[in-house]
């Protein structure tokens, strides 16, 4: 993981966004984006500490819910 910002202006930023998520996901590169007021934001990776939960899973919670819900009633 690069630890250290990559410094890129805003309109840089626009031109090349795909580029840069792709690399801060594959690379865990941080980029750091400075607009023309000095202000700056940070794209960075988001370390996932468990898997994706499926479509399925959601639903089923979603259809648990409504349920618990109803009999609240």
């Amino acid at each position: 993981m690069n630890y250290e910002p990559i410094n890129v202006t805003q309109k840089e930023a626009e031109d090349k966004i795909s580029f840069m998520i792709d690399m801060c996901y594959r690379n865990r590169c941080v980029w750091r984006i400075e607009r023309e007021d000095g202000t700056a934001v940070l794209l960075s990776p988001m370390i996932q500490s468990a898997p994706p939960i499926s479509e399925e899973v959601i639903d089923q919670v979603e259809e648990f819910k409504q349920q618990f819900m109803e009999q609240q009633q």
